[in-house]
């Protein structure tokens, strides 16, 4: 369903663009704030994601059934992939359900590529972030509940990387087939 060739599926393609936005940018702003992603969030845009792509199918080749079957494909991979590292590794499981709703509205293509890429700006983050706590006075932790409180705590909340990922990956995808569909040759000049 993402990304489909016809001028006229850039309308679906849109929506879906602009509700991962919103929903990320929601979720990034929560997570900062509470170091927390609630089910509110999670759920509403799971179902919504699912709803979606249901019915989107219904008016496409796709049929309802394939759309439906996409957002399933998308959620099962974005949950499936964090759920491994919640029970290996420990971690949140509202970055779970963050994840699965998200691969609800993108595939499980998309979110795959997305997960790579949280992977790789929370690895680039996390040197940047700790020589910038060292920086900014982090010597003063000398006192050790505070350090125990530090543990206990995500040094960057996931949905930051999965955020900046994800807008990349759609951005940059949406961007491409809008110029593939254009009909103009990609050029410094367009």
């Amino acid at each position: 369903m993402l990304f489909i060739e016809h001028p006229k599926a850039m309308i679906p393609q849109l929506i879906i663009l602009l509700f991962v936005a919103a929903y990320t940018a929601t979720g990034a702003a929560w997570d900062i704030k509470t170091r927390r992603l609630p089910n509110w969030l999670t759920v509403t845009a799971f179902a919504l994601g699912v709803i979606f792509h249901t019915v989107a199918g219904a008016f496409s080749e796709q049929g309802a059934f394939g759309g439906l079957l996409f957002s399933l494909a998308g959620f099962g991979m974005g949950f499936g992939i964090l759920f491994v590292l919640f029970a290996i590794a420990g971690g949140a499981g509202g970055d779970v359900k963050f994840m699965g709703a998200l691969g609800a509205w993108v595939g499980w293509k998309a979110i795959l590529i997305i997960f790579i890429g949280s992977g790789l700006i929370a690895a680039i983050s996390l040197p940047v972030m700790f020589f910038w706590g060292l920086l900014a006075g982090s010597a003063q932790a000398n006192d050790e509940e505070k350090h125990q409180k530090l543990g206990t705590r995500r040094l960057i909340p996931y949905a930051i990387p999965a955020t900046i990922s994800a807008w990349l990956v759609l951005g940059g995808l949406f961007t491409l087939k809008w110029v593939a569909t254009s009909g103009s040759p990609i050029t410094l000049e367009n």
